[in-house]
C-alpha cells in the first residue's frame, strides 16, 4: 500500500513539474528572443513557431525524464524511502529543469551564431517551417544528448541525500 501512495505522489509531483517546466520553457524561450512575440506568433496559426514551441516542450520532458527515475536506495530502509524517493525526485526535477532550459538556449543561441547569413528567429516569425524543423531538430538532438548527463546527475544527487 505504501508503495501505491508513494507511486500516486511521483506521478503528482510528474504532472505538476512537467506543467511548470514547459510553461517556463516556452517563457523563458520568448524572453530570450525578445524582437520575436512567440504567443501572437502561435495565436496568429504560425506553425513554423508551433513546431519549435513543440520541440521545446518534449525536448523538456526528454532531458527530466531520468529525473523522475529514482535510482534504489538500500541505505534508505522501508520506512524513509518514500521521503527519499520524493526528495530526490523534486531535486534532480529542480536540477535539470536548470540544465534543460539552459542547454534548449545555448543550443539554439550557439547554432544562431555559427549560421550568420540566417536570422532564424525572422525566419520563424515568416512562417518559415524548414528553418523551424531544423531548430525542432536542434532543440531534440541536444535533448536527448542532454539526457544521460541528467541520468549521472541523478545517481549523484541520490548519493548526497542519502547522506543527509
Amino acid at each position: 500500500m505504501a508503495h501505491l501512495v508513494l507511486s500516486i505522489a511521483q506521478i503528482g509531483v510528474a504532472i505538476i513539474m512537467t506543467v511548470i517546466a514547459t510553461y517556463l520553457g516556452v517563457v523563458l524561450f520568448n524572453r530570450a528572443t525578445r524582437h520575436l512575440d512567440e504567443w501572437a506568433e502561435l495565436r496568429r496559426g504560425n506553425v513554423a513557431m508551433g513546431l519549435v514551441a513543440a520541440s521545446i516542450i518534449v525536448g523538456i520532458a526528454v532531458i527530466l525524464r531520468p529525473a523522475l527515475t529514482v535510482p534504489p536506495a538500500a541505505d534508505a530502509g522501508p520506512q524513509l524511502y518514500p521521503i527519499y524517493a520524493l526528495l530526490t525526485q523534486a531535486a534532480g526535477l529542480v536540477v535539470g529543469l536548470i540544465l534543460a532550459l539552459s542547454g534548449i538556449l545555448l543550443a539554439v543561441a550557439l547554432f544562431d551564431l555559427l549560421t550568420g547569413e540566417i536570422d532564424e528567429l525572422a525566419e520563424l516569425q515568416k512562417g518559415n517551417v524548414a528553418i523551424a524543423a531544423l531548430l525542432a531538430a536542434i532543440v531534440l538532438a541536444v535533448s536527448w544528448l542532454m539526457s544521460n548527463a541528467i541520468q549521472s546527475i541523478m545517481v549523484w544527487l541520490s548519493d548526497l541525500i542519502l547522506r543527509v
